[in-house]
């Protein structure tokens, strides 16, 4: 929740945000590397608002932990939607609920820091240039280290 997040940044504590949110959790796809980030800005706004801080983080493995279905995916979007519910359909190890057995790595980026003309009120248009550069940060992010950790094959898409 936003009151959540903002309490916690009034009190000068840090916050680990997800942007992706059940959209990302539904969506994910088994050995691809997609993120939900194309109409999330609210966490940009967030930190404009309060003048904190986006690290850019990517985890590496995280899309392969899980075999995933798309078995009644539009019902499953519907709940979604609606009811607030997300029902991620996937196996894991041997068909269990336990991951497969794949190295994850979280990657960190440096530091971005968006300051609004106006304090702590970013128009539109300053907001959507800060979201623009957090999407280029995290593309550069994973190209810069997509190699070396074994995923040289794959692209970073984002949706």
């Amino acid at each position: 929740r936003r009151s959540v997040a903002e309490g916690l940044l009034d009190a000068n504590m840090s916050i680990l945000v997800i942007p992706g949110g059940m959209e990302e959790q539904l969506l994910t796809e088994h050995g691809k590397e997609i993120v939900y980030l194309t109409k999330r800005k609210g966490f940009v706004k967030l930190a404009m608002r309060k003048g904190v801080s986006i690290v850019p983080v990517y985890v590496f493995g995280s899309s392969d932990l899980f075999h995933t279905s798309n078995f009644l995916l539009a019902a499953r979007h519907w709940i979604m939607k609606n009811l607030k519910c997300c029902i991620p359909l996937t196996s894991g190890l041997f068909g269990s609920a336990c991951p497969l057995p794949v190295k994850t790595t979280i990657v960190m980026g440096d530091p971005l820091t968006f300051r609004p003309k106006i304090g702590g009120q970013p128009t539109a248009d300053e907001l959507d240039v800060a979201h623009k550069a957090y999407m280029t940060a995290l593309t550069n992010l994973f190209n810069e280290h997509k190699e070396s950790l074994g995923y040289a094959d794959r692209e970073l898409e984002i949706i």
